[in-house]
């Protein structure tokens, strides 16, 4: 099979939009389509080794596998293995067992499997916290190979023909890639599985097949590679966000180039060029390593959470390249003829699946011996949530709630949400103050059912996990279910806070949501609420949202600042956190009291800065739960000056 410099060249044009895609330039929204152009050359170039050997009676599968062992697996077992090693010194330690959980996937080619039923979307998610996310193609191409020389075989021997029966998989495949695409909303099965891949891979091969015999052909369009590359780039650009008809253009535009191109024409030119040659050269080690170093990177936000995002993507792209050199130079090259490669691998298998295993096992910890008091949630107790799933997770997740205290949500609280909502002490009569809000509003939940006690009165607590509290009162039958609630419960949910507002005529009700997520539809429901406590002359206190600490999110608080080195100290702990966006927001829930007579605000996010530091701990109690969440110290060093603003607007009857 003669060298054709422009296909490494070609591998150029593939690797760098996905780096940059990866990188998250919304320039270049389909640069996740190189990978399908990685899959065309690949289709072709395993094709053309078939399908040439095959015809010499040569064929034999153990020798095809042994090259794909040679050329695959020793750069990927040592990335791999390198990862296992640094990483515990690096990241969360939680997150090394998650790296644990994909090694087996990634080893053993069926990544794709493992991302489709424990990720399911490419596009954001749990799925870009893996470190071997990428490697789900690698599987599909393994796949591939397995199954692929036996049907080349088969179709050599009864049809003496290998374009027609590539023709008919592809068709097959095609089909069933539309099929999905046209049933499957979310695309995740479309762009996972082999079945619904193989035609892009088929197409390479029967590019290659058709290569073949274009020397005797006397016209070559050198109009033809313009388009090929034309086709390419475009789909980068203008593609859909995600897996559509979109693919067709660099299938069709790679299969062009295969097809026509040669080093003689203009863009055959630019693609032989050293630079996109070398490029090409160690496009499979770019890859490999580009998303574990940006993965990497992610996992050190806090490290880099003020750097020039530019620069700091600048900085990951030079390692890559530097790093994939290295790899190219020492790794790849010298074990691809290397005869003892097949043993090495062997022995990487061994090792990796005894760290694998390690990490996965109970002798290795997660956990960090924190100088933090251990932690008190209600996040339970105080759910009126109908079955609570939205809590699943977290109770099944030891690494957050290691080291905190949660009490259980007791029996005659779970029709609490149509009924008169979680209300502590009823020996004080009707509730006054009532407490409305999301996972936030069940954070505050136990501070300020102590603040009513100090009060001497009852509140109601209508607070729920994962929902907005908000609903439609201009229709109170017209309510629409969500994750938490049937549609028959929110209406239930609805009528019960409307006639418990009505029938109890409460001094104060207080609102706690997490505002960041507020779309229109949901503030217009919020304000329809206020309007109406205006008409009834009911006091309203609404609490701005605290400080998010992205860099950590949905974990453990006092496990991260652990692993931060942020050890606790007398008076306030502060870190430097961007508060701009949780700032923005609260800035709409400032606006309120200037709208509605009867809205004070109480900022939580203002009081939780000291010299534009956000405070994290106060001795040894830490004021977090996880990255948006107070701690119930968190909300409780917080009681006084609610406290004082309840005075202040003087609610006599409380």
């Amino acid at each position: 099979m003669n060298y054709r410099p422009e296909i490494d060249g070609l591998r150029t044009v593939a690797v760098i939009p996905v780096i940059l895609f990866h990188l998250g330039y919304s320039f270049i929204k389909g640069g996740y389509l190189g990978v399908d152009v990685f899959f065309v050359i690949s289709g072709y170039l395993i094709t053309k080794i078939l399908t040439n050997d095959i015809e010499k009676g040569n064929f034999s599968m153990y020798r095809f596998w042994i090259r794909r062992v040679k050329r695959l697996l020793p750069l990927l077992l040592s990335i791999i293995l390198l990862t296992l090693i640094i990483a515990p010194f690096l990241v969360f330690k939680p997150v090394v067992k998650d790296i644990s959980n994909d090694i087996f996937p990634s080893l053993f080619s069926y990544f794709n499997f493992h991302a489709l039923f424990d990720f399911g979307n490419y596009w954001g998610g749990k799925s870009e916290e893996s470190f071997f996310l990428h490697t789900w193609s690698l599987s599909v191409e393994e796949q591939f190979y397995l199954v692929y020389p036996f049907f080349l075989f088969l179709a050599y021997r009864y049809f003496r023909n290998f374009i027609i029966p590539i023709f008919v998989i592809a068709l097959i495949s095609f089909c069933l890639f539309v099929f999905y695409l046209k049933i499957d909303k979310s695309t995740d099965f479309t762009f996972y599985m082999l079945p619904t891949r193989v035609w892009e891979l088929a197409v390479g091969g029967l590019a290659g097949l058709i290569s073949v015999k274009k020397s005797k052909l006397n016209f070559y369009p050198s109009l033809l590679p313009i388009v090929g590359i034309f086709l390419i780039v475009v789909s980068y650009f203008f593609a859909s966000k995600t897996l559509g008809f979109s693919v067709l253009l660099p299938i069709l535009g790679t299969a062009m180039l295969i097809l026509f191109c040669t080093p003689n024409d203009n863009i055959g030119k630019m693609l032989s060029t050293k630079i996109f040659v070398f490029i090409g050269k160690i496009s499979y080690s770019l890859y490999l390593w580009h998303w574990i170093i940006i993965v990497l990177f992610k996992n050190l936000h806090y490290q880099f959470q003020h750097t020039n995002s530019h620069l700091l993507n600048g900085i990951i792209v030079i390692l890559t390249f530097f790093i994939s050199y290295l790899s190219y130079t020492f790794i790849e090259n010298k074990t691809r003829n290397n005869k003892y490669t097949p043993k090495l691998v062997l022995l990487g298998i061994v090792v990796i699946s005894g760290l694998t295993l390690y990490f996965q096992s109970n002798l290795f910890s997660p956990f960090y011996k924190s100088e933090y008091n251990k932690q008190i949630s209600y996040v339970e107790y105080f759910d009126i949530s109908p079955s609570q799933s939205i809590l699943q997770n977290f109770l099944n997740n030891d690494n957050l709630r290691h080291d905190v205290v949660i009490p259980k949500k007791l029996q005659k609280y779970y029709d609490a949400y149509k009924t008169d909502g979680i209300i502590e002490d009823q020996k004080k009569g009707t509730p006054k103050v009532m407490l409305i809000g999301d996972s936030h509003g069940v954070m505050w939940a136990k501070t300020f059912s102590e603040i009513a006690n100090q009060l001497n009165t009852s509140i109601s607590c209508y607070t729920s996990n994962g929902v907005s509290p908000f609903f439609n009162i201009s229709n109170l039958d017209d309510q629409n279910e969500n994750a938490i609630y049937t549609q028959k419960q929110r209406i239930e949910y609805a009528k019960s806070i409307l006639i418990n507002i009505e029938k109890w005529k409460p001094k104060l009700i207080v609102f706690a949501c997490r505002w960041d997520g507020l779309n229109e539809e949901t503030k217009k429901k919020f304000e329809d609420l206020l309007s109406l406590l205006e008409q009834k002359k009911c006091k309203v206190l609404v609490l701005t949202q605290p400080p998010v600490l992205h860099f950590m999110t949905d974990r453990n608080a006092s496990q991260y600042f652990t692993y931060l080195g942020l050890k606790p100290i007398n008076g306030y702990n502060l870190i430097d956190v961007d508060t701009t966006a949780v700032v923005k927001n609260n800035d709409y829930i400032q606006s309120l009291s200037k709208t509605y007579s009867n809205v004070s605000v109480y900022d939580v996010c203002k009081n939780m800065i000291d010299k534009n530091k956000v405070k994290i701990s106060l001795n040894k109690e830490v004021l977090y739960f996880d990255d948006d969440h107070l701690s119930y110290y968190g909300t409780s060093i917080h009681k006084d000056n609610i406290l004082s603003i309840i005075t202040q607007i003087k609610f006599s009857n409380i």
